[in-house]
């Protein structure tokens, strides 16, 4: 079989080039524009998460009483920046500052906004949790215990059987809130205070 010589090659990839150059630059041009499309939408996400990130700064460092203004800056985060960690973050610690107002219906909106828009496992598990007790204080005890159910991180799980043990509790179930106690302190392998939380409900509920 003939071997092209280096011309014949030459005259080949022209041919190829002549035959299908629109194709080619068209592929160039998209995949040019499809990289400089990352690579904006990457900076453009970069920025947003910079900004998010002052902003919550902002909103911890802000006095409580200037209720209105955390407001603000809690909307803007949830309208502008909902897909940074932020915005769940300020959207929590905004339902804290309106429990310990008991402006609980406004804290439960926030809390759920957090669940269903958090990024992050952890503060979703979070916001499923003081929700979980906010509803506990409010008497809503199904809906407490299902918040309570939607707990799904590891290091919350303790959390998460405390609360659902004093919701059996207060519904008139010892054996079941005694139970989940135990499986509380199973889960918890430290010595800090929720250990001596969990064994004195423990203990105050007796054999």
């Amino acid at each position: 079989m003939a071997v092209d010589t280096e011309e014949e090659q030459i005259e080949k990839i022209e041919q190829i080039w002549r035959r299908h150059k629109k194709l080619i630059i068209v592929g160039i041009i998209t995949f040019f524009a499809a990289y400089f499309s990352y690579d904006f939408y990457s900076n453009q996400n970069t920025k947003n998460a910079e900004k998010a990130s002052q902003l919550y700064q902002e909103i911890l460092i802000e006095k409580v009483n200037n209720i209105k203004l955390i407001e603000e800056k809690v909307f803007s985060l949830k309208e502008n920046s909902s897909n940074t960690p932020y915005s769940s973050r300020a959207a929590i610690y905004l339902s804290k500052l309106y429990s310990e107002e008991k402006k609980y219906d406004e804290a439960i909106k926030e809390l759920i906004w957090a669940t269903e828009n958090a990024i992050e496992d952890s503060i979703q598990s979070m916001a499923y949790y003081l929700l979980a007790n906010i509803y506990y204080v409010v008497d809503k005890l199904d809906d407490a215990m299902s918040s309570a159910k939607e707990i799904k991180t590891v290091g919350y799980q303790t959390l998460a059987k405390d609360i659902i043990g004093d919701i059996h509790l207060k519904q008139g179930n010892k054996e079941k809130a005694k139970e989940s106690y135990l499986e509380g302190l199973k889960l918890y392998k430290g010595q800090g205070d929720i250990r001596k939380v969990l064994q004195n409900k423990i203990d105050s509920i007796g054999q």
